[in-house]
């Protein structure tokens, strides 16, 4: 999920999804969940995220705050394309962290409620009663 949730914040819009599968299978990870974690470039939030990103890097990179508008950063991106893509580094790391966060608490909780957790798909052992 973490994978995919930092692909979403990269100034390569149209290959989020493709980019997810393919660092997913590169570094063996679950790509059904890497391809969901790159869903999180709906248009609200990379609105947001593309704001962030441009400003956090230019900030970092000048001293001051882009004139910008939240509305603007899109069709402003390909303009700042530096700061997006060294604030995707930085505002992505962040939403990686904070989504696979999320997701391992969603899979242990899951195994908690879940009827067929671990236990249940162990086989019984030779010394178990039948």
């Amino acid at each position: 999920m973490g994978v995919g949730a930092f692909v979403a914040c990269t100034p390569l819009i149209g290959f989020h999804l493709w980019l997810a599968l393919g660092f997913a299978t590169l570094l063996k990870l679950n790509r059904l969940w890497a391809m969901i974690g790159s869903r999180l470039s709906t248009t609200p939030i990379l609105l947001v995220t593309t704001f962030a990103e441009i400003q956090a890097a230019h900030r970092l990179r000048t001293g001051v705050w882009a004139t910008l508008t939240l509305h603007q950063a899109l069709a402003r991106g390909p303009e700042l394309v530096l700061d997006w893509g060294i604030g995707s580094v930085i505002v992505g790391s962040g939403v990686a962290t904070l989504a696979g966060l999320v997701a391992m608490m969603m899979a242990r909780r899951w195994d908690q409620l879940s009827p067929r957790g671990l236990a249940a798909l162990r086989q019984p052992s030779s010394e178990s009663p039948q």
